[in-house]
């Protein structure tokens, strides 16, 4: 893990994110880490419906490029 995000706003979830992948999803969190001791420890609880697939985000178009054969 490189970069955590969890952003509250009035009082309300509204990122969660780890490596830029959103998991908006977790009905539960739970974050421990003991700086200069411990690495943290990131546990979600989350459901995933029938047929639902976790996937990263597309990435973003300025990151592609043209590769000719």
């Amino acid at each position: 893990m490189q970069d955590l995000k969890i952003e509250y706003r009035d009082g309300k979830l509204v990122e969660l994110s780890i490596d830029g992948v959103s998991f908006l999803s977790a009905s539960a969190i739970s974050f421990s880490h003991t700086a200069n001791e411990t690495l943290p420890t990131i546990i979600l609880t989350m459901s995933v419906g029938v047929g639902e697939r976790l996937e990263p985000p597309s990435p973003p178009r300025e990151n592609l490029r043209i590769i000719e054969k």
